[in-house]
């Protein structure tokens, strides 16, 4: 079956229906350029012979904004109360530095359903939905009144306007502010995020001195108590590219993400912040402070970043140089269960890596430093003293005598 040409659904249209000019309008919504609906909706009346080209601003008759009648059995009065739902809107973001914002609508729910029964019968051929119309014309009007615009992609907050009967009130959804930067961790007690005591799992007991924490700070704590002041924010979420242990301290300026969670200032000054924090503490440094997106904290989150490790070696026994020079067939893929100290939180599998580099240096009868280039994810402790075979090769079995890691440092992370 052929659809209607303009014309004919024009005609349909104001021969069955009482229709305002919006409504009206709004079923062609497509056609044209530069036009608001009621304007269209105008033309439509206006033109008899009416095509699809017939939407041109020429065709709109003078003095239009007046002229235009809107309010009928299919939107009600709700293009009426526009300057009213503007102001609730602006009012809803007093509190909130923005400078881009987007509109959603909940229309009445009786608009809705007679909107559905008019595509039904008409189609949905060249036409826009009521919200899309009201969240357009809102937009506009607040764009008018403050020094804001629209965002259709990252907007700061996002005001949904709900008209149904009896609401009469606005929603936001205050997006967050995210900051990207690189840290280096100088403490061998702290993790990178807080962590919950595992006897009482947050809630506080004697043997969290009732912290509810199993360590008094974390890389997280240290960096975000600035950042939440400063923003108001409610809390932070922090995205870290990787995490080194507890006990490891980091020299490889790790990616990280702070997330800012509904914050109420979002003009932040980085660079005095980050010396808050520098100056603020010696257990962490942070760099390359700067505003980002939430597509940056899904980014480094994913990435598998290749890493470079010096580590203090200890053995059961003295090692000749012929034996640590048995060290460099680790280069290569290797073969890691999951080790035994993490197996609680991770699946229990065997891990392909690959090892790049080794070199070492002899510090002692007893001891050697190590340095290692491996892939993301390659368990280094492990690969030192072997996890009881669940390492393959491992150090320890290609030197001949048992090899523990007593220090760790990650010296660089790549970007």
């Amino acid at each position: 079956m052929d659809l209607p040409t303009v014309k004919e659904k024009r005609d349909s249209l104001i021969e069955n229906e009482e229709l305002c000019d919006h409504c009206l309008g709004r079923q062609f919504a497509k056609l044209g350029h530069g036009l608001e609906n009621y304007e269209r909706g105008l033309v439509a009346r206006e033109i008899d012979d009416l095509t699809e080209d017939s939407f041109v601003e020429s065709n709109v008759p003078e003095e239009a904004s007046e002229k235009h009648r809107c309010g009928c059995e299919f939107c009600g009065i709700v293009f009426d109360e526009l300057d009213h739902w503007t102001q609730l809107v602006i009012d809803s973001f007093d509190r909130y530095e923005l400078e881009t914002f987007l509109v959603g609508i909940r229309p009445p729910e009786e608009v809705v359903a007679s909107e559905e029964e008019l595509w039904s019968e008409y189609g949905t051929e060249w036409t826009e939905p009521i919200k899309t119309e009201l969240s357009r014309l809102i937009g506009k009007r607040i764009e008018d009144r403050m020094d804001i615009v629209v965002d259709f992609e990252r907007a700061d907050i996002m005001a949904v306007v709900d008209m149904r009967d009896g609401k009469d009130r606005v929603e936001l959804q205050v997006n967050s502010v995210l900051i990207y930067g690189q840290y280096n961790k100088y403490s061998r007690e702290i993790p990178q995020t807080e962590w919950h005591c595992r006897k009482c799992r947050g809630s506080g007991c004697d043997e969290c001195d009732w912290t509810g924490k199993q360590y008094p700070t974390s890389v997280q704590e240290e960096i975000q108590e600035p950042f939440i002041r400063e923003s108001k924010a409610i809390e932070a979420k922090f995205h870290g590219g990787g995490r080194e242990d507890v006990d490891a301290k980091c020299f490889g300026k790790r990616e990280f993400v702070l997330e800012l969670i509904e914050p109420l200032n979002r003009d932040l000054d980085l660079e005095a912040l980050k010396k808050e924090v520098n100056e603020g503490t010696d257990k962490v440094e942070i760099f390359n402070v700067e505003f980002t997106h939430k597509d940056k904290a899904a980014d480094i989150k994913q990435k598998h970043a290749d890493k470079e490790y010096r580590a203090q070696v200890e053995t059961e026994d003295e090692v000749s140089e012929e034996a640590l020079e048995n060290i460099s067939e680790v280069v290569g893929v290797i073969e890691q269960d999951t080790p035994e100290r993490v197996e609680h939180r991770r699946a229990d599998k065997t891990r392909k890596r690959e090892v790049y580099e080794v070199s070492w240096e002899v510090t002692g009868p007893k001891s050697f430093e190590l340095t290692v280039k491996a892939e993301a994810g390659t368990y280094i402790k492990e690969l030192i003293h072997g996890d009881e075979g669940r390492t393959q090769p491992n150090i320890s079995d290609l030197i001949g005598t048992q090899a523990e890691c007593t220090q760790l440092d990650v010296t660089w992370v790549e970007k």
